[in-house]
């Protein structure tokens, strides 16, 4: 058994010592007898246990271990490591930043998080704030640096399910018409009835179209940090064949008649050249053509027009499976998560077919509003 002491100071105060694995003496003090008892039986036991920490390991500041924490993620989108890096800034260090490891705790993080909410920052937002400190603490756990995650568990406001905005086939069409481009006429089917992302549409190269085949190769996409376009992968890093009708298919051969002959060509782009900006497009294209539509469409975005695939292949039989392909979602639950109700239709039709195949259609006495007189049971209770 390791050796341990507890001894009362001059001013007072009760100081709790104990030898480690690392065969130090350690200790911390109290104000009350009890407290300093109760601290060196939890740290013997994590000793017994083979869950000691050194207290010492975690005296290092949050700022530094979650700089070196970032620095390490170079397996991350460069989006994503520009969003880790803004909620740091902006939300994490401001409360976290000189306090060491050691010392957050479970009632630390709650204050946080109930502060957030009382900005009125979004769900979302302080969520992704909790993943991205809980994330580092995790790390932290791992190190050896702490014992436990306080981040674990913590209450959070609750996310309640975005609504989408679909698009029916005619809306489709009268946003389309709205626009003073074949070019951009294109694209808005391109994104109603192939799914892709902005970026994936910004991105979309000549050599990737196949125009009698109907399909678009997504291998690429295209997002704007701080002002600087990037090309990286697909949002799942995932690449996909996206399948068109044959109208669309149509209408992507002709605009290609004015694409340069170059496989690497991007299929849309800027008024002067180059790739599409997303807030460019929004102001220069997108925006003044809603207005030019009817009134059910002011607020349509591009994104509205992903969601909008989903809902037209679901309208045209579509299942699960298919509609996942044709979005890039990484799993089918994402799927279902996302559009649950577009299937909740399903049900409705299970229960007829259980209706028309059950054997009770045969018995007219089974008909509501007959009485029926249920057989007797044999034997006794508990038989």
């Amino acid at each position: 058994m390791a050796r341990q002491a507890i001894d009362r100071r001059e001013n007072g105060r009760y100081r709790a010592r104990y030898e480690g694995p690392d065969l130090r003496w350690h200790s911390r003090t109290f104000d009350r007898k009890a407290d300093a008892k109760r601290w060196l039986t939890d740290q013997l036991a994590t000793s017994n246990q083979g869950r000691w920490i050194d207290p010492n390991a975690g005296q290092v500041d949050f700022a530094h271990y979650s700089t070196a924490w970032l620095t390490a993620k170079t397996r991350i989108k460069e989006k994503t490591h520009a969003g880790y890096q803004s909620l740091l800034e902006s939300r994490i260090l401001p409360t976290f930043g000189r306090a060491r490891l050691v010392t957050i705790d479970r009632s630390m993080v709650g204050s946080w998080v109930r502060g957030m909410t009382e900005e009125k920052l979004s769900p979302s937002r302080i969520r992704q704030a909790h993943q991205c400190l809980a994330a580092i603490l995790e790390q932290a756990v791992d190190d050896g640096l702490i014992g436990r995650n306080p981040a674990r568990r913590v209450e959070l406001p609750r996310l309640l399910q975005p609504d989408h905005r679909y698009l029916t086939a005619d809306q489709v069409t009268e946003l389309a018409d709205a626009m003073t481009s074949f070019e951009h006429r294109t694209m808005v089917y391109v994104l109603a009835y192939g799914g892709l992302r902005w970026g994936e549409l910004a991105a979309l190269r000549r050599g990737r179209v196949d125009v009698l085949r109907r399909r678009l190769d997504i291998k690429e996409s295209i997002v704007e940090i701080s002002g600087v376009l990037s090309f990286g992968t697909p949002k799942t890093y995932q690449t996909r064949t996206v399948h068109l009708p044959a109208f669309v298919a149509a209408m992507v051969g002709h605009h290609l008649e004015n694409v340069e002959d170059d496989p690497t060509a991007l299929v849309f782009t800027a008024p002067r050249g180059g790739p599409l900006r997303y807030s460019n497009t929004r102001r220069g294209m997108w925006d003044p053509a809603r207005s030019r539509a009817g009134a059910d469409l002011q607020d349509i975005t591009p994104h509205d027009l992903r969601h909008t695939c989903a809902s037209l292949m679901r309208a045209a039989g579509a299942d699960v499976k298919a509609i996942q392909q044709q979005l890039g979602h990484q799993t089918a639950t994402v799927t279902l998560n996302t559009y649950t109700h577009l299937f909740e239709g399903d049900l409705d039709e299970v229960m007829d077919r259980l209706d028309a195949s059950s054997a009770t259609k045969s018995r007219p006495e089974r008909v509501l509003g007959d009485v029926v007189d249920l057989p007797p049971r044999t034997g006794t209770l508990g038989t």
